[in-house]
C-alpha cells in the first residue's frame, strides 16, 4: 500500500525529478535513493508524491518504528511480506517455495519454521526474492524512518544498496537527519552507503520562500500578508514547522527552529532561582499544571510558591488555567525547559510525580501515573497505570487514546517476565483500534500475537476471530472461512459460551459474504440460540445483524427491517461497535430499498450514537456519516448534505475519515462547478485502498468533471483506473459501479462525437460500444451478483440509452421514437428512486430528442429540468439546459418549427444533410426530412431557392450565411 501524506506536497520538483530518474522508472530498469531531511521538512509528502506517481506499480512498503523496547528485526520487511502476503496469497505461497529462506519474513509461514533461521539465507532470498518480483512487474519498494531501524534492517538495506537494485526494481529509503549525531546507530551506516556508487542519495534543504508563503496560507487561511512573510522567514524552510507556525499566529509567529528554544529559555532565566525550580517542576509535569500535584512535588512553602507562581505569569511563562491550576504559553515553551534539565533531574521529578499520583490518585488521571513511571524507569507500575488508562480512555469513549495506552501497556507486558500476559492486551488494543478506525493496526496487532507460539488453542482461537472481525472492515483480502474454520476447530467442549458464540458469529457472517446463505443461516441460528440461552447481548446484536442481512438477500427486507429495529431497541447497554454496526445496517437496508427519508433518518440517528459513545472515528461512525452524506444528496437535499459533510471545524479528524466525507459530498461540489477533477482526485486518491467507495464517488465526480471539460482522453484514462482498482480489491470479475461509470463516460462520449472530426468519431463510438457491453455484463448471464436496486436499474437503462445517443450522433438510422421511450424510461427510474439531480439530467437528454423530433413537449420537458436545476444551484446543467432550449421559436407565417429553423440556418451555410445531423446531433435521414419540410412550407423545389426565399422573408439572421 502506498504511504500516506497527510500534508500535500508543496514545491520539490528537482527532487521529485531526481528520485524517479534515480529509480530508473523510465528505462525500466532498476535504482536505488536515499532521501535524508529535518523532522517536518517534506520526506514523507515526497515519498507519497512519487508513489502516486505511476499507481498501478507494485509498492511494497515497510517502516521502521521509534517505541519503547526492543523492535522485531527485519519489522519493515516483515510487515512488507505480511501486507504482500495477504494481498496475493499466492504469489507469496509460490515465492516461499521458490527462496525457502524468506519464511521468517512471511509472519503465516513464519510460525511454523524452525526457530534459528540462518541469516545469510534470509538476506539472500529477500534480494532474490524483489529480483523475482521486479521479473513479474515494476516494483517500488519504500523503507522509511531508517533513523529507527533495528540492527538487521540496516544490515540488510546495505546488501541491497551494495549490490544495486534488481531491474524493475526501485529501491527508496527515507531517515531523519536531525536525529542522527556522532553516536547514532545509523551514523556508521550512513557512512558506508556514502561511498555506494549505486546508490542516490537526495537531502531535502529547506523549501524556498514562495512555496513556504504558499503553506503557510493554506494553514492559516485569516493571515495578512505581513505575517504570512513573517512566518515564512521564521520557519527557515521547514514545511512542518511553517505550518505549525502559521497555525499559532493569531497569538505570536514566534521564531526559527534554530534560535526558538534559546529564546524560550531567555524568557525562563528572567526568574529568580526559585521560580526557574518551580518552573522546571511544573515542566516535567506536563505543560498543564494542576496546582495540587504542583504544591506536592515541589516541596516549597505555600507562600514561596504562590510568589514564584505569580513571578512566572507575570513573565509570561504560565499562564492561569481554571482555579486550580497552571499552564505554560505555548507547548514550545514546556519541551525547552524540560530539555534543559539534567538527565538525573529529570528522572527525579518523574519518579516524585509518579509517587505523589500514586500516594493520591486524585492529583492526576492514571494516563498521568503511566507517564511519570516510565519516564521514571518502574516498568510494573507503568504497566498497570497504562492499562488503566486505556481503560479509562475506553470509557470515555477514546478509542484512539485508549490504543496508545494499551500499546504501552503490552510493550511493558512483553519486555516481561510473563510472556503469556499480553493475550488480554493484544485483544483489548486490536479492539481500540477497530473502534478508533485504525483496523489494519488492529489485524498486526493480532497477527504478531498469532506469529508466536505464546497462546493456548482457546487464545489463538479468539485471536482469530478477532482477525476475522477486523478483516471484514477492510478492504484486504483475507480467508476468514479459514480463519473461522481453524477457530472453530481450536475450541474444545470446555470452550466459554462467549468465545463459541463470537467465533460462529464470525463464521457465519464469511458464509454469507461468501453467498453461502443456507449455511450461514443455519451457523448463525446455533450461535442466536446459545447468546438468547446466556442473555449475551452483544453477540445477540450482533447475529440479528447477519440475519437481518440474510433475510434481505432471500428478498425479505420487511423481515430484515424487524430484526434490526428489534435487535437496537432491545440494547440496554453503552453504544459500541456492536450497536452500531446493527444501526448502520438498518440504514442501509432503508437505502437500498431506495427509502430515502428513512435511510438518511436512520443514518443520522447512527452517527448520534457514534458521536455520544466517542466512536464517530471508528469505520461504521465515518461510513454512517459519508451515506449520510450520500443519502441527502440523491434525494436532492443538497444544502443538508453539505453541512453533515462540512468539517472544517473539527480537530483530530483523521485523513482517511476526511477522503470519505469529502468523496461522499464530491458529487455536489462537481454539479456546482465548485471543485476541479485534479484537486479532488489528489485529495480523495490516496485513500481508494481504505474504502471501495472513497474511489467510486471521487472517480465518478472526477469523470463527469473531465468529460463536461472536454478532456475525453483523461476521461477514458481515469475510467480505466478506476475500474481496474475497484475489481482488483473488490474480487474477480465485474462489479456493480462500472454500470453508473460506464453510463457517465458514455454520455460524455455522445457530447464529444457531435463536434469531432470524421476520423475521430469511429474511435469514440468503439470506446462507447465496449462501454456499454461491460456493463451490460455486470449484471448479464452468468454474473454472481445480486439483482441490481432500483438505482442499479436506472443506471443500467441510462447506460444503454447513451450508446443509442452516440449512434445516433454518429449519424446512424436511430429511430428518434425509439430514443424518446429509452429516454422516458431513464426519467421514470430516476423519479421512481427519488434522485432529481439524474432525473434532471435525463430530462436533458429527453428534451434533446424531443427538440430533435419537433415535438412541443420538449419545452415543458426542459422546464421541468431547469427548475430542478435551479433549485440545487447545479450551475452547470442549468446553463448546458439553457444552451439546449435556447433555439429560435416557429417563424412566421411560414410555420417552421425552432428545430426547422436551426435547419435553414445551416442550409444557408452550405451544409450536407450529413453535416446538419451531426451539428444537431440528429440523425442524417431525420436531417433530410427536416429539409423536405421547409421546401414544402417555403413552396419552393431546391435548397438554394429556400435560402433565398427565407432571406426575402427575413426568416434568417444577418450572420446565417457566412
Amino acid at each position: 500500500m502506498p504511504p500516506r501524506s497527510v500534508t500535500e506536497l508543496v514545491g520539490r520538483r528537482e527532487e521529485v525529478h531526481r528520485v524517479v530518474e534515480a529509480l530508473g522508472w523510465d528505462d525500466g530498469g532498476g535504482g536505488s535513493v536515499l532521501v535524508g531531511g529535518d523532522a517536518g521538512i517534506g520526506k514523507t509528502a515526497l515519498v507519497g508524491h512519487v508513489v502516486h506517481r505511476d499507481p498501478a506499480r507494485r509498492t511494497l512498503l515497510g517502516h521502521c518504528v521509534g517505541e519503547v523496547g526492543p523492535s522485531l528485526p527485519y519489522l519493515p520487511f516483515v510487515e512488507m511480506f505480511a501486507a504482500l502476503d495477504t494481498r496475493e496469497r499466492g504469489l507469496v505461497d509460490d515465492l516461499v517455495v521458490d527462496h525457502p529462506g524468506l519464511v521468517p519474513l512471511v509472519p503465516r509461514a513464519a510460525s511454523g519454521a524452525r526457530a534459528d533461521p540462518v541469516r545469510s539465507e534470509l538476506v539472500e532470498a529477500v534480494h532474490a526474492v524483489l529480483a523475482d518480483l521486479g521479473r513479474r512487474a515494476p516494483l517500488l519498494v519504500v523503507v522509511e524512518d531508517v533513523h529507527w531501524a533495528d540492527e538487521s534492517t540496516r544490515e540488510l538495506l546495505t546488501l541491497l544498496f551494495t549490490r544495486g537494485a534488481p531491474d524493475g526494481i526501485g529501491l527508496l529509503a527515507t531517515y531523519r537527519s536531525d536525529d542522527v549525531h556522532r553516536r547514532h546507530p545509523l551514523a556508521g551506516t550512513l557512512a558506508v552507503w556514502s561511498r555506494l556508487p549505486a546508490l542516490t542519495r537526495v537531502e531535502l534543504g529547506p523549501l524556498p520562500d514562495a512555496d513556504l508563503r504558499s503553506i503557510v496560507r493554506r494553514a492559516g487561511a485569516d493571515l495578512s500578508e505581513d505575517v504570512v512573510d513573517e512566518v515564512a522567514r521564521r520557519a527557515e524552510g521547514n514545511a512542518f514547522f511553517a505550518e505549525e507556525l502559521a497555525a499559532a499566529a493569531g497569538d505570536r509567529a514566534g521564531s526559527g527552529p534554530a534560535d526558538l528554544a534559546r529564546l524560550l529559555l531567555t524568557r525562563v532565566d528572567r526568574l529568580d532561582d526559585a521560580a526557574q525550580g518551580v518552573v522546571r517542576v511544573a515542566a516535567v509535569i506536563g505543560r498543564r499544571v494542576p496546582h495540587a500535584l504542583l504544591e506536592r512535588v515541589a516541596g516549597v512553602e505555600p507562600a514561596v510558591l504562590r510568589a514564584c507562581l505569580r513571578s512566572a505569569v507575570e513573565h509570561h511563562v504560565l499562564e492561569p488555567r481554571g482555579e486550580r491550576g497552571y499552564e505554560f504559553r505555548h507547548a514550545l515553551l514546556a519541551e525547552a525547559v524540560t530539555d534543559d534539565l539534567l538527565p538525573t533531574e529529570r528522572l527525579q521529578l518523574h519518579r516524585a510525580c509518579a509517587d505523589a499520583l500514586r500516594d493520591d490518585p486524585t492529583l492526576g488521571t492514571a494516563a498521568d501515573l503511566a507517564r511519570h513511571a516510565l519516564a521514571s524507569g518502574d516498568r510494573e507500575a507503568a504497566l498497570t497505570a497504562s492499562v488503566r488508562a486505556g481503560d479509562a480512555a475506553r470509557r470515555m469513549g477514546g478509542p484512539a487514546e485508549a490504543l496508545t495506552h494499551y500499546e504501552t501497556a503490552l510493550t511493558l507486558a512483553l519486555s516481561g517476565d510473563d510472556p503469556g500476559a499480553g493475550h488480554r492486551l493484544t485483544l483489548r488494543a486490536a479492539a481500540a483500534a477497530n473502534g478508533s478506525g485504525r483496523t489494519g493496526r488492529a489485524m498486526a496487532l493480532l497477527r504478531a500475537r498469532l506469529a508466536t507460539d505464546l497462546p493456548t488453542a482457546h487464545e489463538r482461537a479468539e485471536l482469530l476471530c478477532g482477525l476475522a472481525l477486523a478483516a471484514r472492515m477492510t478492504e484486504e483480502r483475507v480467508d476468514r472461512l479459514a480463519l473461522t474454520r481453524e477457530a472453530l476447530d481450536l475450541l474444545g467442549p470446555d470452550a466459554p459460551v462467549g468465545l463459541r458464540v463470537g467465533v460462529l458469529t464470525r463464521r457465519a457472517e464469511a458464509l454469507m459474504d461468501g453467498g453461502a446463505h443456507a449455511e450461514a443461516l443455519a451457523v448463525a441460528d446455533e450461535a442466536m440460540a446459545l447468546a438468547v440461552e446466556h442473555d449475551l447481548t452483544v453477540d445477540r446484536t450482533d447475529l440479528a445483524s447477519i440475519l437481518a442481512r440474510l433475510s434481505e438477500t432471500a428478498g425479505d427486507p420487511g423481515e430484515s427491517i424487524r430484526r434490526l429495529e428489534g435487535a437496537v431497541a432491545a440494547w440496554t447497554s453503552a453504544p459500541d461497535l456492536a450497536l452500531l454496526r446493527a444501526m448502520h445496517i438498518l440504514a442501509s437496508v432503508h437505502y437500498r430499498q431506495g427509502d430515502h427519508a428513512a435511510a438518511l433518518a436512520a443514518f443520522e440517528r447512527t452517527l448520534a450514537e457514534a458521536r455520544r459513545a466517542g466512536l464517530e472515528w471508528s469505520v461504521y461512525g465515518v461510513d454512517t456519516r459519508a451515506m449520510a452524506v450520500t443519502t441527502a444528496y440523491e434525494m436532492g437535499e443538497w444544502e443538508h448534505a453539505m453541512r453533515l459533510a462540512d468539517h472544517a471545524a473539527e480537530v483530530g479528524m483523521p485523513a482517511w475519515a476526511v477522503a470519505s466525507v469529502d468523496a461522499a459530498a464530491a458529487g455536489v461540489r462537481a454539479a456546482r462547478g465548485e471543485v476541479g477533477a485534479e484537486d479532488l482526485l489528489a485529495a480523495t486518491r490516496p485513500w481508494w485502498p481504505e474504502d471501495g467507495r472513497i474511489a467510486v464517488q471521487s472517480g465518478a465526480a472526477a469523470l463527469d468533471l473531465l468529460g463536461r471539460a472536454g478532456d475525453v482522453d483523461r476521461m477514458l484514462a481515469l475510467h480505466a483506473e478506476v475500474v481496474g482498482f475497484l475489481r482488483q480489491i473488490w474480487g474477480e470479475g465485474r462489479v456493480a459501479a462500472e454500470v453508473r461509470l460506464a453510463a457517465i463516460v458514455t454520455g460524455h462520449l455522445a457530447s464529444a462525437v457531435r463536434g469531432a472530426p470524421t476520423g475521430r468519431r469511429a474511435g469514440l463510438r468503439a470506446e462507447a460500444e465496449r462501454l456499454a457491453a461491460e456493463a451490460a455484463a455486470v449484471w448479464g448471464e452468468g454474473s454472481v451478483l445480486s439483482a441490481p436496486t432500483s438505482e442499479g436499474r436506472a443506471w443500467q437503462v441510462r447506460a444503454r440509452a447513451e450508446l443509442e445517443r452516440v449512434r445516433w450522433a454518429c449519424g446512424e438510422a436511430v429511430a428518434v421514437s425509439d430514443l424518446v421511450g429509452l429516454w422516458r424510461s431513464v426519467v421514470d427510474l430516476f423519479d421512481g428512486h427519488g434522485e432529481p439531480y439524474e432525473g434532471a439530467r435525463a430530462r436533458g437528454r429527453l428534451a434533446e430528442v424531443l427538440l430533435a423530433a419537433g415535438d412541443p413537449a420538449a419545452d415543458e420537458v426542459l422546464r421541468s429540468a431547469r427548475a430542478t436545476a435551479r433549485s440545487l444551484r447545479a450551475g452547470p446543467l442549468e446553463e448546458s439546459l439553457g444552451r439546449l432550449g435556447s433555439r429560435p421559436a416557429a417563424t412566421g407565417p411560414t410555420g417552421l418549427t425552432a428545430r426547422e429553423a436551426e435547419v435553414l440556418g445551416l442550409l444557408a451555410r452550405g451544409r450536407s444533410n450529413g453535416e446538419i445531423g451531426r451539428a444537431l446531433f440528429i440523425s442524417t435521414k431525420t436531417a433530410s426530412v427536416h429539409v423536405s419540410h421547409i421546401l414544402a412550407k417555403l413552396g419552393v423545389a431546391s435548397r438554394g431557392e429556400a435560402v433565398a426565399r427565407a432571406r426575402a422573408l427575413g426568416l434568417l439572421a444577418d450572420d446565417a450565411a457566412s
